[in-house]
């Protein structure tokens, strides 16, 4: 009967913590005039900005961001809403009417590459899925982030360009990242 109840327990917790997602390293607001602004939906699955620098012809990753609640568990985020000034407003097409949404001001002119990363499970094998989209945000525009409809265990991510009211799909990078290797850690180590 003891052996049952700790198994009982074992298994409460570990449902429990499935549903988790907790980020150490959120966005910080970008404070000067020139500031570019970034909406996104804050859902369950969390969103990155991988930032990236020029070196030579190419580019290399230098950070990595959280643009979603800091702690989610199953749903319940620490926070629902960021709103900051001078974003511009929704357009009537938006997906994100309605929903949860974090705003950030962002360095203009630097290299965002924003999505996030799922993984799936069978018996025998784990999957890894991302979605990701490139954006180099124009001083003083607005511009959204979400998902479009569609994909199993993927959705693909649109950045739009909401500065006049419509919704323009932003340009990505014409450049490419910089080749590299993973360590043991799985972290990039550039050539």
């Amino acid at each position: 009967m003891r052996g049952e109840m700790k198994a009982g327990m074992v298994i409460v917790g570990a449902m429990t913590l499935a549903g988790c997602t907790i980020s150490t390293s959120t966005m910080d607001d970008y404070s000067a005039a020139d500031a570019a602004k970034l909406r996104v939906e804050n859902y369950a699955t969390p969103l990155v900005a991988e930032i990236y620098q020029q070196s030579g012809s190419c580019l290399r990753q230098v950070d990595q961001k959280s643009l979603t609640s800091a702690v989610n568990i199953l749903g319940i985020k620490s926070t629902r809403n960021k709103k900051i000034a001078g974003i511009a407003p929704l357009p009537a097409s938006s997906p994100l009417q309605g929903k949860d949404v974090m705003e950030f001001s962002v360095k203009p002119g630097q290299f965002l590459r924003i999505g996030y990363v799922t993984v799936s499970q069978t018996t025998y094998s784990q999957t890894v899925h991302e979605s990701f989209r490139s954006v180099s945000p124009k001083a003083g525009h607005s511009y959204e982030v979400y998902t479009l409809p569609g994909g199993y265990y993927t959705h693909e991510i649109m950045i739009t360009d909401v500065t006049e009211g419509k919704d323009t799909p932003a340009p990505v990078w014409a450049l490419n990242e910089c080749p590299y290797d993973y360590n043991l850690f799985h972290t990039k180590v550039y050539r």
